[in-house]
């Protein structure tokens, strides 16, 4: 029985309080709106591919494993300084290793001969470059410094690397809208619960735990309260008028 009095006043608040609760929302959404389409810029991903071959040795397992090992050096040697050095002085950039490394990410399914680099970035040209320079860099590393043959870029331009934009701004704008009606809620629930005024003769009941015999509903009658200024305004008029 309290659990149901507890959400039917709860309902209550929220319907006494809806019009705190709709502004608080429209607020928080126009201003997600305002910052996603406006402020911040939208993030892409390019994405180049690099495939590794195998040796075609007669040993399966041997195979598999010499693969492995050749996947796992490959990837680490693209990640390493001597890789992000040549590129980066490749493309003239200033910034440092690490900022350049936090950028990249590269990600190989498993069994699979193909090495993904994703570059994200708010700016696409920037992005296909860098994700281009990286993987012809690689390749020429590789093929240099692990003695593997069998490796080559997909992508033969700048321009054939794929990119797309990371998120979605109507996603946002709508969590925004949910996120700022839970605002609201809680905003309406902290008025409520510093406002110390009476509103429902239930919240007497609830509150000291005794029961309402009756209501009386005060009005205020204006003419009443004017009425006797009125009067004495009359007698005093008529007194200075007697005198003269």
């Amino acid at each position: 029985m309290d659990d149901r009095m507890d959400i039917k006043r709860f309902l209550q608040i929220i319907k006494r309080r809806a019009f705190l609760i709709i502004l608080t929302a429209i607020g928080v959404s126009v201003l997600t709106a305002f910052i996603t389409l406006f402020l911040l810029k939208p993030t892409y991903e390019a994405t180049e591919y690099i495939m590794i071959g195998k040796q075609n040795n007669k040993d399966a397992y041997t195979e598999t494993q010499e693969f492995s090992r050749i996947l796992a050096s490959s990837m680490d040697l693209m990640k390493s300084p001597i890789v992000l050095n040549r590129v980066k002085n490749e493309m003239h950039l200033k910034t440092d290793l690490k900022a350049l490394e936090e950028h990249i990410a590269l990600q190989n399914n498993k069994d699979s001969q193909i090495i993904n680099i994703v570059v994200k970035g708010t700016d696409v040209a920037y992005a296909k470059q860098l994700a281009h320079t990286l993987a012809k860099t690689s390749v020429t590393e590789i093929n240099g410094l692990l003695n593997i043959k069998k490796v080559k870029m997909l992508n033969d331009s700048e321009e054939a690397v794929s990119v797309k934009q990371i998120g979605n701004p109507y996603l946002n704008i709508i969590i925004g809208m949910f996120v700022g009606l839970f605002i609201g809620i809680g905003a309406a629930m902290l008025v409520e619960y510093l406002d110390d005024s009476i509103k429902d003769p239930k919240e007497v009941e609830h509150g000291f735990g005794v029961p309402v015999i009756g209501q009386v509903k005060m009005k205020k009658n204006t003419e009443h309260l004017i009425l006797p200024e009125k009067r004495l305004l009359k007698r005093q008029t008529k007194r200075s008028e007697a005198n003269v």
